[in-house]
C-alpha cells in the first residue's frame, strides 16, 4: 500500500477534525469547532459546489469582533473530491481512488487585508500559490487537532 499524499492526508485530518465523513456536512449549516485550551473556535460551512469539478466546497475560518464587525483570522476556501472521485487527478493527485483529497482554492484575512486565489479563472492557475496554501493547508489542521478542536452543537 502506497503512502498517502499530502492531499489525501488533509482530507483525513479535516474528517477526522470534523467527527463525520465529509460528504455527510450539509449546506447551508455552519459547523463549529472548539478547543478547551482557549484557541479561536473554528467554523466550518459547506458552501455550492464547485462547477469545474463537481467537488464540495468548505469554508474554514476563524474569526474575531472588532468595533462590532467579524473578521477572518483567516478563512480558507478547500475543495473535498470525496473518496472514489477521479475529478481533477492530474492536479490533484492520489495514491489510491479511495482515499478522498482536499486541496486549498483560497485565503484570506480582515487585518491586514489579504486575499489570495489559486485559480483566478478556470483552466488558469498560481502553481507557487497552490504550493504555499496546501502547505499552509497542512501545517493549520495538524495545529488544530493538537490544539484539541473537537466539534460541537451546529448552528442552523
Amino acid at each position: 500500500m502506497s503512502r498517502k499524499n499530502r492531499y489525501e492526508t488533509n482530507y483525513d485530518r479535516l474528517e477526522e477534525l470534523m467527527g463525520q465523513p465529509l460528504g455527510q456536512l450539509e449546506s447551508e449549516r455552519t459547523y463549529r469547532l472548539r478547543s478547551d485550551q482557549g484557541f479561536m473556535a473554528l467554523v466550518v460551512e459547506r458552501l455550492p459546489r464547485c462547477l469545474e469539478t463537481g467537488a464540495a466546497v468548505l469554508s474554514l475560518c476563524h474569526y474575531f469582533e472588532q468595533h462590532g464587525d467579524l473578521c477572518q483570522d483567516p478563512e480558507m476556501t478547500v475543495r473535498a473530491f470525496l473518496p472514489g472521485s477521479t475529478a481533477f487527478l492530474g492536479m490533484v493527485p492520489a495514491t489510491d481512488i479511495s482515499h478522498g483529497r482536499l486541496e486549498a482554492l483560497t485565503f484570506q484575512q480582515s487585518i491586514p487585508p489579504l486575499y489570495h486565489e489559486v485559480y483566478p479563472e478556470p483552466g488558469r492557475y498560481h502553481p507557487r500559490l497552490r504550493e504555499s496554501l496546501n502547505d499552509f493547508l497542512t501545517t493549520w489542521l495538524r495545529n488544530l487537532a493538537a490544539q484539541g478542536h473537537r466539534p460541537v452543537t451546529e448552528d442552523r
